[in-house]
């Protein structure tokens, strides 16, 4: 019976987003997909806007994640680091740029004192 509830307490849980990234996760992200994608991470284009100006573009895909802090002693995830998480997840799809993008505040998330959710949809420049 214990094991039975332990199993539903942590199947509860997983279902609590997405999974956590760290900081040092993220560089480590992005060197490795520096390698595979055609546009560089740091010419990624990230937007709140739904238009990029002078540009057309086909959707991708969604793109979204969670920057946490590892304990909560550290400095909580700053706006930079949850742009490259959209860099790191837009450049896997092969995108060029992330437009609708949302950079959330952070909040004490499952697992972490401090997380800052990020979102977006990734598209392909087609000029």
């Amino acid at each position: 019976m214990k094991k039975t509830l332990s199993v539903l307490a942590l199947l509860s849980l997983s279902a609590c987003g997405d999974i956590q990234t760290y900081p040092a996760q993220i560089e480590k992200q992005a060197s490795a997909v520096a390698a595979t994608t055609a546009t560089p991470l740091d010419q990624i284009a990230i937007t709140a806007d739904s238009k990029i100006a002078g540009k057309t573009f086909t959707t991708v895909g969604p793109v979204k994640g969670t920057v946490a802090k590892v304990t909560a002693f550290h400095p909580a995830p700053t706006v930079e680091q949850g742009e490259q998480k959209l860099r790191v997840e837009a450049a896997e799809l092969g995108a060029d740029a992330v437009i609708n993008a949302k950079i959330g505040a952070v909040e004490i998330c499952p697992l972490s004192w401090g997380c800052r959710h990020v979102s977006g949809t990734a598209v392909k420049f087609t000029n």
